[in-house]
């Protein structure tokens, strides 16, 4: 499993980042479940995921979990997805 780390930024607004790229469905959405469940109110979740069903199992699977999208970038390879609770 890519490893869930701790950011430093500035203005601390994204807390972790997940790198789920290259790892095939079901498995990524169980993988951002759990991680999207350590987060702590006020804390945000960058998901980095391939695009296509990758993308549309994850986000089904926050928006049936109770978490929010707060945005979606495309990036050189697949998205970034960025996660808060409701």
């Amino acid at each position: 499993m890519k490893t869930l780390r701790r950011l430093f930024l500035a203005n601390h607004d994204i807390a972790y980042t997940l790198d789920v790229q290259g790892i095939s469905c079901p498995a990524n959405a169980v993988r951002v479940k759990a991680a999207v469940g350590e987060l702590k109110d006020g804390e945000l979740l960058e998901v980095l995921v391939d695009e296509g069903e990758a993308v549309l199992r994850v986000a089904r699977t926050l928006k049936d979990s109770g978490y929010r999208i707060v945005k979606v970038e495309p990036r050189e390879q697949g998205l970034s997805v960025i996660v808060s609770k409701k």
